[in-house]
């Protein structure tokens, strides 16, 4: 649903569109300006920003393994960057969810870190041109999404830790930490100020800074499920850490520093996690590079050895499953296929109250709305949260007369209740099913407008 939405987004983009006046949603512009990118493949871009997420996971790996061969071999390196790329298959990262894209930008920033603390006695200048490339690449992963902001702190004080350790007083770290935070913060300021010179900060004020903190909770069994979805995904490479304390004990000095550096890394990605509340599995995917990386040293100790090989084969097989078990359970190249095929019988707008925006992309413009994102309608948590009432919204849509509806049938448990209420009363006075297909525990449906009713 996510990456379908991004395409869609920056397809509109080309055509004019200006995210967050046009087209609504509250995720940073650099994220949409990177899916307008892989838009410019036209009848290839599903391809192009598949293929740009395996190229984004690969360079990933590979500045994991660099990482990691502080505190292992070779070898153990290796394990761990497979361990990384295994994982993000567990959590919904086999496509192009936004933290397979800034998870590079996070750790090109953090090798910065790294090459300071393997060096013995940094010079002033070093840490100071490598700290200021650190934040750069923090202010621009900031732009794909701004829950960066955690890890680009604890980066931002390891920094500030750096330099009084080679002796700078109290004032010179403070004002280098400024110039870090103002670094970090440039690519997000100059987005900001375009749009307060183009007259519309006000729209990016709200959808980038405000909205977040207008959602509600889920309801509480919902969070507790999310919850235990979160900690069987990163439990394991949390082990790993208490593992390692307990294995691995004959380290070097250096070995011990990037140790030290890589757990406390990974302690603050796992908080950050859960301070973002919902707890949706890939928003676990931050958490695995680091947790991945501190894992290399176990490679060291026979025991751990095993137990990485065993782990490794475990993600293996287990993400491949989850693979299989999300195109079952939410559509695959034949259930796009077969919705298109249906719409081209008897062309017409579509909404899309549940699904995937992707078919947005794929069908002629037809702007009903300018908050085509299904989970603003249909996601109790969403209900103030987007600038518009959903109920109103959904009104204005329907006097449309949209040609085609989609909706996902049961409900789901945290679905606004009132805004599906207003749906389904127009669909039952005025549509037909046209196309029905069984996903996961409910069924995809596609509506038709009677053609009595049409203009």
């Amino acid at each position: 649903m996510d990456e379908g939405f991004y395409l869609f987004v920056g397809g509109d983009m080309l055509h004019g569109a200006i995210p967050f006046v046009d087209v609504w949603d509250r995720k940073p512009l650099g994220l949409f300006i990177l899916y307008a990118l892989f838009h410019l493949f036209g009848p290839y871009r599903l391809w192009a920003y598949q293929i740009g997420a395996l190229v984004s996971v690969c360079l990933t790996a590979i500045v994991a393994m660099k990482m990691a061969r502080c505190v292992a071999s070779a070898t153990g390196a290796l394990m761990a960057a497979l361990l990384y790329v295994a994982w993000l298959n567990l959590a919904g990262g086999e496509g192009g969810q936004s933290p397979v894209f800034y998870n590079l930008l996070v750790g090109g920033a953090m090798l910065n870190i790294v090459r300071l603390i393997s060096t013995e006695k940094p010079m002033q200048a070093e840490i100071v041109k490598r700290g200021c490339m650190a934040m750069l690449l923090f202010g621009l992963s900031l732009q794909i999404k701004y829950t960066t902001v955690f890890e680009g702190c604890f980066a931002g004080i390891f920094l500030g830790h750096i330099l009084r350790q080679n002796r700078l007083s109290w004032a010179a770290t403070g004002r280098y930490l400024a110039l870090f935070a103002a670094i970090a913060l440039l690519p997000t300021v100059m987005v900001g100020g375009g749009y307060w010179l183009c007259g519309h900060g006000r729209q990016w004020w709200f959808a980038n800074i405000l909205s977040i903190f207008y959602r509600t909770k889920e309801p509480p069994a919902i969070l507790a499920h999310n919850f235990m979805n979160i900690m069987l995904l990163t439990g394991p490479l949390l082990l790993n850490i208490a593992l390692q304390m307990l294995l691995c004990r004959n380290r070097t000095a250096v070995q011990r520093r990037c140790a030290f550096f890589f757990n406390a890394w990974s302690a603050c990605a796992v908080i950050g996690v859960f301070l973002i509340g919902e707890w949706f599995n890939h928003y676990a995917i931050p958490a695995f590079l680091p947790l991945s990386i501190a894992s290399a040293s176990l490679f060291t100790s026979p025991v751990g050895r095993i137990w990485l090989m065993a782990l490794l084969a475990a993600g293996t097989v287990g993400g491949q499953a989850m693979v299989l078990e999300n195109q079952k359970n939410n559509g695959n190249a034949r259930t796009f296929h077969n919705v298109l095929d249906v719409i081209a019988k008897e062309k017409g707008c579509l909404f899309i109250y549940n699904g995937s925006a992707i078919f947005y992309d794929f069908l002629p413009p037809c702007k009903l709305t300018d908050h085509p994102f299904p989970g603003h309608f249909d996601s109790i948590v969403e209900n103030r949260a987007t600038g518009m009432d959903p109920a109103t919204e959904i009104r204005n849509v329907l006097r449309q007369n949209p040609t085609y509806i989609m909706a996902y049938t049961p409900p789901r448990p945290d679905e606004n209740e009132a805004v599906r209420a207003i749906l389904y009363d127009r669909i039952r006075q005025a549509y037909t099913e046209a196309y029905r297909e069984r996903q996961g525990n409910g069924f995809l449906v596609l509506y038709r407008l009677d053609a009595r009713l049409k203009p």
